[in-house]
Order: C-alpha cells, then structure tokens, then sequence
C-alpha cells in the first residue's frame, strides 16, 4: 500500500551547521505533533553537517537529508519546496541554528482553522547574555477586507521579514512559487507573494519559535551588496500587494517606514566590519541609494514620528557626506546604548 503523505512538511536549509543542527533537528522531530517529515537541504556544507544528519536519519526516518552545492539558503528552500510529497497540507521551513518549542506544531497545526498561512509568534534570544524579546500579536483570523486593514500593523510588528515561524497550505505554494535568489531579503519577498494569493491569514498569540542570536554578525548587521536593490523590489512587491488589497494612506505610511528602515539599515551596514569597501566607494554606494527616484519619494511622512522622520530627510537631502556622518553616528549610538536602540528600531 502507498504510504500517506504526512500532513506537515518543515524545510530546513543547512550550511556548515554542525555546532547547531543536532539541536534544532531533534527540536522538530521530538515534536508533539508526529505527523511530519524534516527536509534538510545541506547546502554544500564542509563541515560534519552531512554526517550528523545521516546519524540521525538512520534513528529516525522522517528526517529527510539532501545534499546540494552550495548556493544560499534561498536555493536550498527551493530544493526542500521541490522535495514536498503531494498530498501534504502545510510547509514550515526552520534555520538550522534555531529550536520550536515542543509543542508549536501541534499549536500551530491546531490553531490553523484551514487558513491558507498561519502565523505565530517567536521569540529572539541572544545566546551570550541570555536577553529575550518576543514578537506576537492578538490572535485573530483575516479575509482579504481584513488583511487590508491589519496589514501596516502586522508589517510594524515584524511578522512578514522572515519565513520561519509560519505556516504555508501546500497549495498555495505552486511549482513557480519559489525564493528568489537573494542572500538578504528573500524571505519578505516570498511572504508578499504568498500572502497576494491567501484568502485567509490565521494570526496566534503564542511564541513557539526560538530564533537564536550567536557570536558573530547577523544577516541584519552585515554588509550586503544586493541590499538595496532588494528594498527596492520588496517595496514594489508591497504597493501592488497594498494596491490588491485596497490598503488606504495610513497603512501606506506604516509600508513607507518600513521601506526606509530597511534603506536606513543599508546605510548602517556601510560601518560593519566586514564591509569591503574603501571610503570613495562608500560614498558612491551612498550616492546611488539617495539618488533614486524610489527612494526619494517613499522616504517621506513615514509612521514612528520624529527620528525616522528626520532620518528620511537626511537621506532626501541628496548630501553624501551628511548620510555618511549621521548614519555612522547611528551606529555609534546603537553601540553605546543597545537597548534604547533597540527600542527606537522597533517602534510599531
């Protein structure tokens, strides 16, 4: 007899996770809910990536390993999205460094109401000091009048940046329904689309997803070269969702913040440390940002009041070295004081 489809799919990329994996693996596969099957996409990793999923795989057969070069976590999504078995209801995807708690699939799973993509809560945890912020919003179910409504909200609470901590009906994810192929960004894109086609967003309350900070830079830190331009097309990608939707001013405002935050965040990552680039191509990176046309009429009477306000006139000004000096105070501030950092970034 042909064995059943399981009802959940998780796609979990993997590059050179070793430290990590055996964790967050056995984070899914202890789940209450069992009916599942964990596709790992080993993205070319050089590292024990690959023989600590065998190991596991031979305790366990629904863990399914798959061995791939290396291309970005994007492309190794888009292998596991390949390796889906008809008949699954909804996809999950996890990063190999992060855990669920023991319960968010069946929490999840329950809590769906047959909704074309469910959202739950997470929780940011910095693995050196212990610090924790939690992301969550009221529950509640959306049609599309009702996702209009919610959508700058939902934005401002930061459930759309990222792909994990979501579920995904099966269906809604059709074979040209794939990541593209950035290194930052990728995420929002996907979600964008994926929500354009939902007739229903089921939101709950609870955070059930751990996303662990480690040592180092995160994506959010780090110097990206593609990074504006992906603002730019993820910000295209929002006003035609907003336009389908019939989104009114206000949520335009709440989408326009969040554009300039991310272009505000190109601007910061300018001062990381691992930034390549020499001063003169800084400041050629500064000028082609605030020198586009989409820039220029998005950073404008954005929500958060003040700051970003006066951070989307600095970059309208059309002032190199004024961007260069204020966004590099900027992260001398976030430095110095972290947490009222923190607070002003996510103002919602």
């Amino acid at each position: 007899m042909e064995n059943k489809a399981a009802g959940l799919a998780v796609i979990m990329p993997a590059y050179n996770a070793g430290k990590y994996i055996e964790k967050a693996v056995y984070s899914i596969l202890e789940q209450s809910y069992k009916d599942l099957r964990l596709i790992v996409v080993d993205d070319g990793s050089t590292d024990d990536t690959a023989q600590i999923l065998r190991r596991i795989r031979q305790q366990d057969s629904r863990l399914v390993p798959i061995s791939v070069p290396n291309g970005g976590p994007a492309l190794a999504r888009n292998r596991g999205l390949d390796a889906v078995e008809p008949g699954t209801e909804y996809v999950m995807f996890a990063d190999a460094d992060d855990e669920l708690l023991p319960d968010a699939v069946e929490y999840a799973m329950a809590g769906a109401g047959g909704a074309d993509m469910v959202f739950f809560g997470f929780t940011i945890v910095d693995s050196v000091s212990g610090r924790q912020r939690n992301y969550c919003e009221p529950e509640q179910l959306l049609d599309r009048e009702a996702l209009s409504s919610a959508f700058g909200r939902l934005y401002k609470a930061n459930l759309f940046n990222q792909v994990w901590g979501k579920l995904f009906k099966a269906e809604l994810i059709g074979p040209g329904h794939r990541f593209p192929d950035y290194r930052w960004g990728e995420d929002r894109l996907f979600i964008f689309r994926c929500l354009d086609e939902s007739r229903s967003v089921k939101i709950l309350p609870e955070c059930k997803y751990r996303y662990i900070m480690h040592p180092g830079e995160s994506l959010i830190s780090r110097f990206c070269q593609d990074k504006p331009l992906v603002c730019l097309e993820a910000d295209a990608e929002v006003q035609r969702l907003c336009a389908s939707l019939g989104c009114g001013e206000d949520t335009d405002a709440d989408c326009r913040y969040m554009f300039a935050k991310s272009i505000f965040s190109c601007m910061t990552t300018l001062f990381s440390p691992n930034c390549p680039l020499r001063a003169g191509e800084k400041a050629e990176y500064v000028r082609r940002i605030i020198n586009e046309p989409q820039v220029r009429l998005r950073c404008r009477k954005v929500f958060g009041g003040s700051v970003p306000n006066l951070l989307c006139s600095v970059v309208r000004s059309g002032q190199v070295w004024l961007n260069m000096a204020v966004f590099r105070l900027l992260v001398l501030a976030g430095r110095l004081s972290p947490a009222l950092f923190t607070r002003l970034k996510h103002r919602k």
